[in-house]
């Protein structure tokens, strides 16, 4: 019998989809703390770096949203959360990069990891969740290649 007098299954966190989730976002808080910044090669490390941001934060998400699976699924208040938090965790760690000398923060960048969050959740809902594996792909792509624009346009489309 289940400990809730409502007889719902309380929720909990899956711990290993959860330590891997901590891991990421240290690791992401570590690269974020480079007496440098990845782009300053140019154009192209330039948009190399800012879409490194697409992967990072997609990577962290798929993590986040494995560790609130109940079930075999998850519910759209659970995704939201988990995009609003990789969002958060984006606004943070560019906090971050304000007191890390030679790095600024930059306001792009927390869309580039909104973007990764839903682009990655579109591709893990037809992979892991209810959906079909054809359309994810398609949503993922489309949003990968929203990102991507916006990077070229960063790196690019702005006057030196």
């Amino acid at each position: 019998m289940s400990g809730s007098s409502s007889g719902a299954e309380p929720r909990r966190l899956h711990p290993l989809p959860a330590a891997l989730a901590v891991a990421h976002a240290g690791w992401i808080w570590w690269l974020s703390s480079a007496e440098r910044e990845w782009g300053g090669g140019g154009r192209i490390w330039g948009f190399l770096g800012n879409s490194l941001h697409f992967a990072l934060f997609g990577v962290l998400a798929i993590l986040l949203a494995e560790a609130c699976r109940q079930r075999g699924g998850w519910t759209r208040d659970a995704l939201l959360g988990v995009i609003g938090l990789v969002a958060a965790y984006g606004i943070v760690d560019e906090l971050h990069q304000m007191r890390v000398p030679g790095r600024r923060a930059d306001a792009a960048d927390v869309c580039v990891d909104f973007l990764g969050a839903v682009g990655a959740l579109a591709l893990w809902w037809g992979v892991r969740g209810p959906g079909r594996v054809g359309p994810a792909l398609l949503r993922a792509f489309a949003v990968g290649a929203a990102a991507a624009l916006f990077n070229g346009w960063r790196a690019w489309g702005r006057l030196p």
